[in-house]
């Protein structure tokens, strides 16, 4: 049978820790390395209710995108959000890896799993770091969509009430620049890409100024951008380990309400 750190040890070769940003917490974060995998669950967030799925799906390791707390920590209090969940998982025997700024930099990551979700094609990292891993993607539409087609075409995909904006140059989107999570920072390289628009999320009010006229620069929500990396932990672990119950989470762990 299968352990935690088999599984473990292949998403770190997937995605290696040391991609990772210094402020970061990746890899197995606690559990068992040796022990016996039940089965596993795959989420963007570790929340109270994608603990409960857990246990009833019978999985003793949950796979997610943001670990549950940054930097170093030397105690537990227990009257906090995060500790308290974290007491409660080993508790219950529940181990628990991340993949995160690591994951948003491998090839097949998140910004690639967002290109496929908006059914764009993959071309290439909007800023290579190595041949092997980088950040962003860029993408294309076998042909330009309308801009008044656009808007709601993303919203369906993404599943998103409402789109920020600045005012881009073309009326006519083809190819198109993404990066999941806080990615306005690559602003300058898609704009130098040529991309009629970038989509990305958490974009601070003064962003918006520096791509107006230049490209459609679109905040599309921080969940809505990552949530998609869920299936592609799944589907790694499922090829590797066809016996293992492989679940993605149902649960739907954006904390941001929309009142439209």
């Amino acid at each position: 049978m299968s352990t935690i750190g088999a599984v473990a040890a292949s998403l770190d070769a997937w995605a290696p820790p040391a991609w990772a940003e210094s402020y970061d917490n990746v890899g197995l974060l606690w559990g068992d390395a040796q022990a016996p995998i039940r089965g596993v669950l795959t989420a963007l967030d570790i929340t109270p209710a994608v603990h409960q799925e857990a246990l009833e799906l019978g999985a003793n390791l949950i796979v997610v995108h943001h670990p549950i707390w940054f930097g170093t920590r030397t105690r537990l209090e227990y009257g906090g959000y995060a500790d308290r969940l974290i007491y409660q998982l080993i508790r219950d025997d529940i181990a628990v890896y991340a993949a995160h700024t690591n994951a948003d930099q491998a090839r097949d990551g998140v910004s690639y799993a967002l290109c496929e979700a908006l059914g764009l094609r993959p071309m290439a990292f909007l800023k290579a770091v190595s041949e092997e891993h980088g950040m962003g993607y860029i993408g294309e539409w076998p042909e330009g969509m309308p801009i008044e087609h656009f808007w709601s075409y993303v919203r369906s995909r993404l599943e998103v009430p409402v789109l920020r904006h600045s005012r881009g140059r073309s009326t006519l989107i083809r190819r198109v620049a993404v990066c999941g999570g806080a990615g306005s920072f690559l602003l300058g390289e898609a704009i130098q890409a040529g991309v009629e628009a970038f989509l990305t999320a958490d974009i601070p009010y003064h962003r918006f100024f520096e791509a107006e006229g230049h490209l459609w620069l679109v905040d599309v929500g921080h969940f809505e951008s990552e949530r998609f990396i869920a299936k592609v932990f799944a589907q790694r672990i499922k090829e590797a380990w066809p016996d293992i119950p492989v679940h993605v989470s149902r649960i739907r762990t954006n904390p941001i309400h929309y009142a439209i």
